[in-house]
């Protein structure tokens, strides 16, 4: 079974490039921001004129909002209606201990494991920071609705002397999701490139999780200043490039 390869494209009224370009690039799903009242008509009818589907949803992630399990709920029942498997987040954590931030997202695995959708926690500090921080934090945390959205290339951004092939490895039965980026390796460097134009061996990193059964979306998170979203036609254009680069690498949608 391909992977389908999908964009972070915002929001349904404020899309990062229209819906139009989006499919024209080559991409077939979106990872779409989650917000409170939009419905599973409403975004079929502006993606599904243009061939697109939602791979997931995106949501902010305070854990020390007491209704934050609502609204997960509220949206892992959207994806589900929508076929998407997970909800794209991301939390520090380090406002509280690790087991209060366990707790807290137990319950949020409660909320949407009710839908069959898992939450997906990004490669950031302080819970995801690495594969080895990754492991800690799920073996803490305990539920089988929760577990990891890894970016190939967080992991060099927020620590030294990594490989981003052998992290994936590292963490890969907790690998929910998967946000593809390139870097040039540098830490704490937000200047991310076009694909192909950096280090990520993407190849590697789909045989990897491949070999270990993933099927769900590759979703491109396109950042920094390399991509200009106030520039449709040369942001259009590096989509384009991106998606090509991941069908070289056998990465297809």
């Amino acid at each position: 079974m391909a992977n389908t390869i999908s964009y972070r494209g915002g929001s349904l009224d404020r899309p990062t490039l229209s819906w139009e370009r989006v499919a024209t690039a080559g991409v077939q799903g979106i990872e779409l921001n989650w917000s409170d009242g939009v419905t599973a008509g409403a975004v079929e009818a502006a993606l599904s004129h243009h061939g697109l589907r939602v791979t997931s949803l995106s949501l902010p992630c305070p854990l020390e909002d007491e209704d934050l399990p609502s609204r997960f709920g509220e949206a892992a029942q959207l994806a589900a209606d929508l076929g998407a498997h997970y909800l794209f987040t991301s939390t520090r954590g380090d406002e509280m201990s690790l087991d209060e931030a366990a707790g807290r997202l137990q319950k949020l695995g409660d909320a949407t494991g009710a839908h069959e959708v898992s939450v997906a926690l990004e490669t950031h500090p302080e819970l995801c920071t690495n594969a080895e921080r990754m492991k800690e934090s799920m073996a803490a945390i305990n539920h089988p609705w929760v577990g990891v959205n890894y970016d190939t290339a967080n992991v060099y951004y927020y620590n030294h002397d990594i490989d981003t092939v052998e992290q994936v490895a590292a963490c890969i039965d907790h690998v929910r999701g998967v946000h593809l980026k390139d870097t040039h390796g540098k830490y704490h460097d937000f200047d991310f490139p076009v694909f192909g134009e950096g280090m990520v061996p993407f190849g590697k990193v789909h045989e990897v999780l491949q070999n270990a059964g993933y099927t769900d979306a590759y979703c491109m998170e396109l950042e920094g200043p390399a991509f200009n979203r106030e520039d449709a036609d040369d942001l259009e254009g590096k989509v384009a490039r991106c998606v090509e680069h991941l069908r070289g690498a056998g990465l297809t949608g």
